[in-house]
């Protein structure tokens, strides 16, 4: 059988993955240690280590995996054509993650040296924001500077998704990104 597509082995990873973001939900980081995940996912220190090298492993792929589930909805999401559009960047990459919302509600707010989800989505979203402002040739009509745009930007979009990660998105919170974004990037008033 073929190692990448085995059933077995595809199942054994997402109860290992399911498990350490449910603890990860309930207790930090470093205080979860890898007899703690093969104590709740109800599968040997052997089988774990069959993976994963350590946890740090473990959450560094994990963290990976979202990252590189990301960049190419991010790269066709800023090749738009018009400002209406850049505020679908937040509300879909919503609609992307939700089948992983408790993974990467988890996941969000660990922060190690190897793995930071929150560090690392906010500087591609920064990148994509930047690339996306110089390619309309964008110059704010109050000389505030791309940079600082971009870093507000993304600021505003993790911050919204951590909120919904919490409370959950309604229609208010899509009428509230929308106006954040005129006033962005129109220089309109609130």
């Amino acid at each position: 059988m073929n190692y990448k597509t085995d059933l077995r082995v595809l199942k054994t990873r997402e109860n290992i993955k399911n498990t350490f973001s449910n603890l990860l939900l309930e207790k930090d980081f470093k205080n979860i240690t890898v007899q703690n995940i093969c104590d709740r996912a109800l599968i040997g220190r052997s089988t774990f280590y069959d993976h994963y090298c350590d946890k740090y492993d473990l959450l560094n792929k994990m963290v990976e995996e979202i990252i590189n589930k990301f960049k190419p909805y991010l790269r066709s999401r800023f090749n738009l054509n018009n400002l209406d559009d850049f505020t679908k960047v937040g509300s879909d990459m919503l609609k992307l993650f939700s089948k992983r919302k408790n993974i990467i509600k988890a996941l969000i707010n660990v922060h190690t040296e190897s793995a930071d989800l929150y560090d690392e989505l906010k500087k591609l979203l920064i990148e994509g924001c930047y690339y996306y402002l110089n390619k309309i040739n964008f110059v704010s009509k109050y000389n505030i500077s791309n940079e600082y745009i971009c870093g507000h930007y993304a600021s505003f979009v993790l911050t919204s998704f951590q909120l919904w990660l919490e409370l959950g998105e309604n229609e208010n919170d899509l009428q509230l990104a929308n106006r954040m974004n005129s006033v962005l990037f129109e220089g309109t008033d609130i």
